[in-house]
């Protein structure tokens, strides 16, 4: 791997994985295609849990059941659309998404991955190895071994802004409108990711402190300031909801 790693360990079960995980310096390795791009030289320790999860996609009910262990790539040759679009966005090289895995790219949690935006907006919930019940991607705090991913039934549109379109975007706006429930997520060059979810037709003062937030998580950079990536956010949105 690289100069730091001292130890490769293959546990026996999830719940030693989870064990072995608490210790400093120690990362779960499952596809590692970021864990040797970054070679982070405080990272020591590699937990293999390959053998430990699974690769299969199903869909049940209206409801796509991704195991972890599924690449990039594997997910690409489904049914979904959309969801393919924004990994093809997310990892353009075929070798890499070959490596990466769902589960990897969302413990990465990258901030300009049309992937992670793409669940993010699509209401995705994980099956976590130390947890009774799903929760919500936009609610996971990064605790735990992800097992299972389950994107429900969707109507995702997505932009993004890129200097090339095989480039990182700075600017990536998912939209979901279904079913009377609505969520807006932005990501790209950004702090943090952004999302903003209603029942009811959003009410002016929560678009505003929304918008708010989104300016927030952008800097003043060479690619054009906050409030400028503001209005290119709302435009991008103005343009998914038909409004011209």
């Amino acid at each position: 791997m690289w100069s730091s790693i001292k130890e490769i360990i293959k546990p026996d079960n999830l719940s030693e994985a989870s064990v072995l995980l608490q210790k400093k310096g120690s990362v779960l390795f499952a596809g590692g295609s970021y864990l040797v791009s970054q070679k982070d030289p405080q990272i020591h320790t590699l937990i293999d849990i390959n053998h430990l999860i699974n690769d299969t996609i199903e869909m049940r009910g209206e409801n796509l059941h991704i195991h972890t262990g599924c690449t990039l790539q594997e997910i690409v040759n489904s049914n979904d659309e959309r969801l393919n679009s924004a990994i093809l966005a997310s990892c353009p090289s075929k070798n890499i998404r070959n490596q990466r895995t769902i589960g990897g790219e969302i413990a990465n949690f990258r901030t300009d991955s049309d992937l992670l935006i793409f669940l993010f907006t699509a209401g995705t919930q994980l099956v976590l190895s130390q947890s009774e019940s799903p929760i919500q991607l936009s609610k996971w705090d990064g605790e735990g071994i992800i097992l299972e991913v389950v994107i429900p039934k969707h109507e995702v549109k997505m932009e993004r802004v890129a200097l090339l379109d095989s480039a990182p975007a700075f600017v990536i706006v998912g939209l979901n409108n279904l079913n009377g429930n609505r969520t807006a997520c932005v990501g790209g060059k950004t702090s943090s990711i952004t999302h903003y979810h209603t029942m009811i037709q959003p009410s002016e003062a929560g678009v505003r402190k929304f918008m708010d937030e989104v300016e927030a998580s952008f800097n003043d950079d060479h690619l054009g300031s906050s409030i400028y990536k503001r209005k290119l956010v709302g435009t991008l949105i103005q343009e998914m909801e038909g409004v011209r």
